[in-house]
């Protein structure tokens, strides 16, 4: 299929019709190119899509340069769902990048990954990389200290992320706080017997004999 763009640049023509004719059609600033098998996008293509574009799906491609997405000046949504070969190095910065989608792409390192990203895309409010072999996550029955180290570690990153993977960011909370959240849900975890003596790293820490400490244990999620 050969498109051509009218002289306003709001919408495509389809030429490559059996009949010769042409249909118009309009372009709403959405952009799928899901499971097209593709490696690159012809530069002709990007140049006049890329400053109409808000949104881009790429799922089921298999891209690894993605400098092209230089000219996608606009975007604020970009989908790189089972892009298993991508070289997130090659991401262009692209600071008005609110939604960055990156499942099931073979991560296996997130702290390199994500500090790459957050370099190139400083202003992301929704992330979303789950099924990666380096990505911790309720999903893949990870531990729940490696969780709260993972999401930590974003939550420093982005500082105006709101929704991380299948979770919601309600407040921003330090890793003191994630580490007394989690020893206070491993000690209700605990069966103590009535004899024994409570050793729980979280009441020995936090209770007083004299006199007991109120404490506001925060919400992980």
């Amino acid at each position: 299929m050969e498109f051509s763009y009218d002289s306003f640049g709001t919408s495509l023509v389809n030429s490559s019709l059996d009949d010769g004719s042409a249909t118009v059609i309009e372009f709403d600033g959405s952009l799928t190119l899901s499971y097209e098998e593709l490696t690159n996008i012809n530069i002709d293509y990007v140049r006049y899509l890329g400053p109409r574009t808000y949104s881009l799906d790429l799922t089921g491609n298999d891209f690894t340069d993605l400098s092209f997405l230089c000219h996608f000046t606009k975007l604020h949504t970009l989908i790189l769902d089972k892009n298993i070969h991508m070289f997130i190095r090659t991401l262009p910065h692209l600071h008005g990048l609110s939604t960055f989608w990156a499942n099931n792409c073979n991560i296996s390192n997130y702290s390199e990954f994500l500090a790459i990203l957050a370099d190139r895309c400083p202003n992301l409010k929704f992330i979303c990389i789950l099924n990666n072999p380096g990505i911790p996550s309720h999903i893949a029955r990870s531990r729940f200290y490696s969780i709260i180290l993972y999401r930590n570690f974003v939550i420093n990153r982005f500082p105006r992320v709101v929704h991380l993977d299948e979770c919601k960011v309600e407040e921003k909370k330090t890793f003191f706080q994630m580490a007394i959240c989690y020893l206070y849900r491993r000690s209700r975890t605990h069966k103590l017997s009535d004899k024994a003596p409570i050793k729980v790293l979280f009441h020995q820490t936090l209770v007083s004999r004299k006199r007991c400490i109120k404490i506001t244990i925060p919400r992980l999620f």
